[in-house]
């Protein structure tokens, strides 16, 4: 667990936090969106620009020496990235790791090139991003089209516990003969709610008994605890690094070298190939083959330097502990708020949620007014909205009028005890007296 001492000297390699506003810090709640980056990231960033900045890398096949000084100094830092992901992720192969922006593109990749036939059937979860929705209605078309039947059946959609916990007792029953893939976000972004790892499990085990895949969308999970895909039994997985304290524009499919092997490529030219005729392209091997054109090298580069200051600076046992103690702290002092114009979202233990609490209302200017006055008078970083998980909360919750009305604090390891009590102070004067606090102007 983080003491006082240690917490105060991470948000010192924290440069945002150092920022003023009307004479405040920031408090920022809003790492399920993005993280804050530490100095040592940024360093990682500039150093490339500053003494390498040069394209090519590491995704050459099969030449033992690049073609000058700065090429081989990118080289290493690919390499090195790649490394650090694999064995964040414990793969049993470096060549298993695929470069892409972001976890949506991730998933695509595997959307776009999966041998999908028709009378395939696609598993889902009532409450997926739609970065993990959105793919496969998009394989339901067209296989739809394919088969000329626009009725044909794709999708197998399961639902959750009623305060939203993963049922894998549901899961398992959505599972059937004709099941190629399950796709599941393993933590969730709305409430924070991951599946149990010996869940997941299960579900890799009954989906490979069928001769199917599982892919998790790990977007929520990775930053935040440790995640061993092979003891999970996953065949996919994606994840973005800059909700990891790492950049933009970096994101990670990892996939059992066999299956990546029989992915189409979805993005194709330059530096996917081996080799071009006017009537036919001979195709790198994974993971070059599905990293096209020229990539973010400073953003590569800077990945080993985030997954080092999250997995070893920090420690991912010190990550859980810490958000398990502010979620537990935030959830004590809103849950005497709540009643018919105010609760929170998901399970009541907050054990269970991650560093996620989620508050919601049938009064959108509750939301608005705790939102706005936080930020005015203590420059606290929320966010409202639906968090892209809309066809769940359309399902869910549309009937009482809080579908569109969530507002969420997602906390990471350099907040403090501090900054979730001058949170809780703003949402109990809204909450007790919504009238008093709301501007008149």
């Amino acid at each position: 667990m983080l003491s006082d001492r240690d917490l105060l000297a991470l948000r010192a390699e924290f440069p945002a936090l150092a920022r003023r506003r009307r004479g405040k810090p920031p408090i920022y709640l809003n790492s399920t969106c993005m993280s804050l980056r530490p100095q040592p990231v940024v360093d990682a960033l500039v150093r490339y620009y500053a003494e390498f900045p040069t394209c090519g890398g590491g995704r050459t096949e099969g030449a033992r020496r690049l073609d000058n000084w700065f090429m081989e100094e990118l080289r290493e830092h690919e390499e090195a990235a790649r490394e650090a992901m694999r064995a964040l992720l414990k793969a049993e192969r470096v060549d298993e790791v695929v470069w892409t922006r972001n976890t949506t593109e991730a998933i695509n990749l595997v959307a776009r090139g999966f041998p999908f036939e028709p009378g395939d059937r696609i598993v889902l979860s009532e409450r997926e991003h739609n970065s993990n929705l959105v793919p496969w209605l998009e394989v339901a078309r067209r296989l739809r089209e394919r088969a000329g039947d626009p009725a044909l059946p794709v999708l197998d959609v399961f639902d959750l516990a009623p305060d939203g916990a993963f049922d894998l007792r549901k899961a398992l029953a959505a599972i059937g003969p004709r099941t190629r893939l399950v796709a599941l976000g393993h933590a969730s972004n709305l409430d924070g709610t991951t599946i149990p790892d010996a869940d997941l499990r299960a579900v890799a085990d009954a989906v490979h008994r069928v001769g199917g895949v599982l892919l998790l969308d790990a977007a929520q999970s990775v930053p935040h605890r440790a995640v061993d895909v092979r003891a999970l039994g996953a065949d996919f997985l994606a994840c973005s690094v800059h909700k990891m304290c790492g950049p933009t524009g970096v994101g990670v499919l990892w996939g059992r070298y066999e299956l990546l092997e029989r992915l189409a490529p979805h993005v194709v030219g330059g530096d996917t190939i081996r080799d071009t005729w006017h009537d036919r392209v001979e195709y790198k091997r994974p993971p070059g083959r599905f990293e096209a054109g020229l990539q973010d090298y400073a953003g590569i580069a800077a990945t080993a330097a985030a997954v080092d200051y999250v997995a070893r600076r920090v420690g991912f046992d010190t990550i859980e502990a810490h958000e398990r103690r502010l979620n537990t702290l935030l959830s004590e002092r809103l849950r005497p708020l709540q009643g018919e114009h105010f609760w929170l979202r998901g399970p009541a233990d907050p054990a269970l949620r991650g560093g996620v609490l989620t508050m919601t209302s049938p009064l959108g200017g509750i939301l608005n007014t705790i939102q706005a006055t936080a930020d005015r008078e203590w420059n606290v970083m929320l966010r409202k909205g639906m968090f892209c998980v809309n066809a769940y909360l359309h399902r869910r919750f549309d009937a009482d009028g809080t579908a569109k009305n969530n507002l969420r604090a997602s906390m990471y390891f350099y907040n403090t005890e501090e900054e979730v009590e001058t949170l809780a102070k703003v949402v109990e004067r809204v909450v007790r007296d919504p009238l008093g606090a709301m501007d008149d102007e």
